[in-house]
């Protein structure tokens, strides 16, 4: 998995936050051409959602399907505008912002489309859900990675290697999405662009876990594979983002017919859910006892105040 998603193992120096944050903060406006591109992407993928909500027929399944081909790189770019700008905390709020607006949106959206798709209210209220869900629990992890990363020091270094994961993650996303728009996005395409979507979301899902098991949980990766010195929680992560990455490697195989099985392509929509669902749960686990133990290292290494 390191090998993989480009992960590396560091611990955090007591102090280091404090210090990158008074000599490396920039202002937010050194970003300000990356943030107006994140946005406008974000308000265009959301406008092809919306125009699929409202429409009817053909408009609607071609506007439907292409929102598929360009969701999973909407949320990359919410990640490359996270993690690509550490050595400004001013960002680090925006992006957190900007990413639970752009789910919260999606959700209430969602509703819409859902109803209008003819869908029970149950299923429409676990569409909802699951986007709350992310926007809310996911906006948390960011932050807090991105906070315990900036935490380590060296945010240069840290911060080139993550932006040069997530570009080629992103570029693998965009490759993937104009192959599978050549081949059509007419009404019997959806479930060969589904498996195409659980692929790209497998690659980013799978390696903001990395990131959050590996850089900040602190975890050897050579003394897991080789020793399996894991607790049960930090195991159990390993474990749902490692069948991440299989489901998404078996939607890629599915994603190469032309008439991709259906059912599949459903259970791996299922277990790529859960298995988000549990690598989300131990992930932050584990990331919370990282952070909790950093915190008390630094307050161990505080001078006692003068008497």
């Amino acid at each position: 998995m390191d090998a993989i998603f480009g992960s590396s193992h560091q611990q955090p120096k007591p102090g280091a936050e404090a210090a990158a944050g008074d000599e490396q903060d920039v202002p937010a406006s050194e970003y300000a051409r990356l943030e107006r591109f994140v946005v406008a992407w974000l308000v265009g993928n959301n406008a092809i959602f919306t125009l699929a909500a409202l429409s009817k027929g053909s408009l609607r399944t071609h506007a439907s399907h292409l929102e598929i081909m360009v969701f999973s790189i909407s949320m990359s770019l919410c990640l490359l505008y996270a993690f690509g700008t550490m050595n400004s905390s001013a960002v680090g709020r925006r992006a957190i912002l900007i990413w639970f607006i752009f789910w919260l949106y999606q959700g209430v959206f969602s509703v819409v489309y859902s109803l209008s798709d003819g869908n029970t209210i149950l299923a429409t209220f676990m569409y909802f859900l699951w986007n709350v869900f992310v926007a809310a629990t996911f906006a948390w992890l960011i932050a807090v990675i991105r906070s315990e990363l900036r935490a380590l020091g060296s945010l240069d270094t840290v911060t080139t290697r993550i932006t040069g994961r997530l570009t080629e993650i992103i570029g693998l996303q965009a490759a993937l999405s104009l192959i599978a728009v050549s081949q059509g996005i007419g009404p019997d395409e959806f479930f060969r662009l589904a498996a195409t979507y659980l692929f790209q979301l497998s690659l980013i899902m799978a390696w903001l876990f990395s990131l959050g098991v590996f850089d900040v949980g602190g975890i050897d990766p050579h003394l897991a594979v080789t020793k399996l010195s894991l607790s049960l929680v930090e195991g159990a992560a390993l474990f749902f983002t490692g069948v991440l990455v299989l489901a998404g490697f078996g939607a890629y195989f599915l994603s190469e017919r032309s008439q991709p099985d259906r059912r599949a392509i459903v259970r791996l929509f299922y277990i790529t859910t859960v298995s988000i669902t549990g690598a989300y749960c131990c992930t932050a686990r584990v990331v919370w006892v990282a952070r909790r133990r950093r915190r008390s290292k630094v307050s161990d290494s505080d001078p006692e105040p003068p008497a």
